[in-house]
């Protein structure tokens, strides 16, 4: 992939000597994310492609941009890729219909929040599971306690 010679020329993403301000980390991360989407390496016809092709070619694009910012690929692999291949592996013509008008046009960002009152953010101590019922069609969702419960905080 043409990726690795782009970024490694791109200023942008060029190691800091310094580390710098968790403030400014967020802005330069910000920036590269941007940055990323301009240069366009996921392509309408990547993920348009079978599963395979498209996960293949995702990871190994993912894969680049970790190696410079393990935080671009943070949010490149779940605002992005997670919520893309949910679309298009789980959606219908009217989620794919979305996707094509908005997330290929990297007009969106998706984002994705996991947190438990007693574990905060730590999903291997999550207790909320969600058990497929395949008579009923549909999945349940089961909360044992007050401290598995769901918070979110402005």
């Amino acid at each position: 992939y043409k990726i690795w010679h782009i970024l490694e020329r791109d200023p942008l993403f060029a190691h800091n000597q310094v580390t710098p301000s968790v403030e400014e980390q967020k802005r330069i991360t910000q920036l590269q994310l941007k940055k990323i989407n301009e240069y366009k390496f996921v392509t309408k016809e990547i993920f348009n492609s079978r599963y395979s092709k498209r996960t293949r070619a995702i990871m190994t694009i993912n894969e680049a941009v970790q190696s410079l910012n393990p935080s671009v690929s943070v949010k490149m692999a779940i605002g992005i890729y997670l919520f893309s291949n949910a679309l298009l592996s789980l959606g219908t013509e009217r989620h794919h219909k979305f996707y094509e008008a908005t997330i290929l046009n990297r007009e969106i960002l998706a984002s994705f929040a996991l947190t438990e009152i007693a574990h905060g953010s730590d999903a291997r101590l999550m207790r909320t599971t969600a058990t497929y019922d395949a008579t009923r069609r549909e999945f349940v969702v089961h909360t044992p306690d007050f401290e598995a419960a769901k918070c979110w905080s402005d």
